[in-house]
């Protein structure tokens, strides 16, 4: 029975470019810093594409313990995540602080029900889906703007915009807010 890559059975252990690489005390530095396993394959590359940096710049000294060295870049990539997560996720929860502490006089209650909602909305959409709606519509930054912030085409930002609130509504419709 052909294993797990290529052929090889799992008793054969990882391929020698994994072996290489370190891939297995990656994904577990990784796992133990609380990266969910459908995040796992997304940790290891970007950890293998600090250490292709690091080895392409001239001016820095070779990496002396390359494990060591890996193992403190996929902590620190853990932690990004982490970090990047409560960024992200929690708009929710901010909002419905804000306003228990001082409701705002001017937005009837309806209304902040409806932006709490959105809000779930916009944490059910992809990161990039919810980078252009954020940057358009609560930072009101015009296309212009987002084209060269994002070093994409105005097109391309119009295009993203436009497919990131017909996936908003399509959330929206789930969820049965509108």
């Amino acid at each position: 029975m052909d294993g797990w890559r290529g052929g090889r059975s799992a008793a054969d252990g990882p391929p020698a470019s994994e072996e290489a690489f370190g891939t297995a005390r990656v994904r577990a530095v990784l796992l133990m810093g609380g990266l969910p396993w459908d995040e796992l394959d997304d940790g290891v590359q970007q950890v293998r594409l600090k250490l292709l940096e690091e080895r392409a710049r001239p001016d820095r000294p070779g990496i002396r313990d390359r494990d060591a060295w890996l193992a403190v870049v996929a902590s620190r990539v853990a932690i990004d995540w982490h970090r990047r997560r409560t960024r992200e996720t929690g708009l929710r929860e901010r909002l419905a602080a804000r306003w228990s502490r001082r409701p705002p006089a001017d937005h009837p209650q309806e209304h902040r029900a409806l932006a709490l909602t959105v809000a779930d909305g916009l944490e059910r959409l992809t990161a990039a889906q919810r980078q252009v709606l954020v940057l358009r519509y609560y930072a009101d930054l015009p296309v212009r703007d987002i084209a060269r912030l994002l070093d994409v085409p105005e097109g391309t930002v119009k295009s993203r915009i436009h497919l990131a609130v017909a996936a908003l509504r399509t959330v929206l419709r789930d969820m049965e807010a509108i």
